[in-house]
């Protein structure tokens, strides 16, 4: 189970509940969470502009396709619910 949280002294504030009992013992591995710097985004950026025309219509292609089964799962969710 992943789950983020605000450290704020010897607490951390967790973003949702957890079905867990209280004084259950919990591991937890720290991970930076922090933003890229300027810079890191900004060589990011240019990246992505630099790929082909050819690469930026095929995440067109893809997403489009995603889009297409997102709201036909969205239909087959309607249609169960009336059932």
């Amino acid at each position: 189970m992943k789950i983020k949280g605000i450290k704020r002294g010897k607490t951390i504030e967790l973003s949702e509940e957890l079905n867990i009992p209280d004084a259950q013992e919990v591991l937890i591995e720290i991970l930076d969470a922090q933003l890229i710097n300027e810079e890191e985004r900004h060589q990011k950026l240019k990246e992505l502009f630099a790929i082909s025309l050819e690469d930026r219509q095929e995440w067109v292609k893809i997403g489009e396709e995603l889009d297409r089964e997102r709201k036909a799962d969205i239909e087959k969710q309607k249609h169960e619910s009336t059932l």
